[in-house]
């Protein structure tokens, strides 16, 4: 959910995740179990590297589909973001890439 709304937020990487995460933590405990505190940035790449991005973007889109119900019949542009520091040139993954369009 961090990753999720410091994208919205304009944010690009891992460490904008983290300093995301810090400035809004009194927000987002409203919200989220953070018993841990707030994951630091080597947290963010390595769960993002773990994940395989075509799953990740079907899950977001169900997500969006069905939590935006109203607008599934509109398209949505919302801005694609790359993240820095996502790639892994040892397995040939490319960065992470995160944008939809939502019909």
């Amino acid at each position: 959910m961090i990753a999720l709304l410091t994208i919205i937020a304009g944010g690009n990487g891992w460490e904008d995740m983290e300093n995301y995460g810090i400035s809004k933590q009194s927000w987002l405990k409203q919200f989220l179990e953070l018993a841990n505190g707030i994951p630091h940035h080597d947290t963010f790449r390595r769960v993002f590297e773990k994940l395989d991005h075509q799953i990740l973007e079907q899950k977001l889109t169900q997500w969006v589909q069905k939590n935006l119900g109203s607008v599934v019949n509109q398209v949505i542009p919302i801005d694609g973001k790359s993240l820095r520091g996502s790639c892994d040139r040892n397995q040939g993954k490319k960065n992470l890439h995160l944008g939809m369009r939502i019909k």
